[in-house]
């Protein structure tokens, strides 16, 4: 099973709040990580961080409210690898990825797969 599929199974399942809480968190290390860097594209990758937690944040508020106002399952990921190619963060949010799985499914699950499209 490649990580698009094992994110949208975790998606789908009772630990999507537990995995996007994971997930939110390490992409906030990550964009505190880019900011202690003195790389060129330090700051476009830390805007792309941002916005991945934006959409994040979104989700797991979409699970308290009533109305649900979140990304479906399905494009959750897509939205999120558009805003990390973005800022040529797609390092970072494979990282944050595979943490968040392991939070979730310890380490039961390989690491291995692919995120491209």
């Amino acid at each position: 099973m490649n990580i698009r599929d094992r994110v949208l199974a975790v998606l789908e399942s009772e630990s999507k709040e537990v995995f996007l809480l994971a997930l939110g968190h390490r992409m906030g290390i990550s964009a505190r990580f880019i900011f202690s860097e003195a790389s060129s594209d330090a700051l476009q990758q830390a805007r792309a961080c941002n916005e991945m937690m934006i959409a994040i944040w979104l989700q797991v508020w979409a699970m308290k409210d009533a109305e649900g106002d979140g990304y479906p399952n399905s494009e959750f990921l897509p939205i999120l690898l558009g805003k990390a190619d973005a800022g040529n963060a797609r390092p970072y949010l494979r990282d944050a990825i595979e943490s968040a799985l392991f939070s979730v499914h310890g380490n039961g699950e390989s690491g291995q797969g692919s995120m491209s499209p």
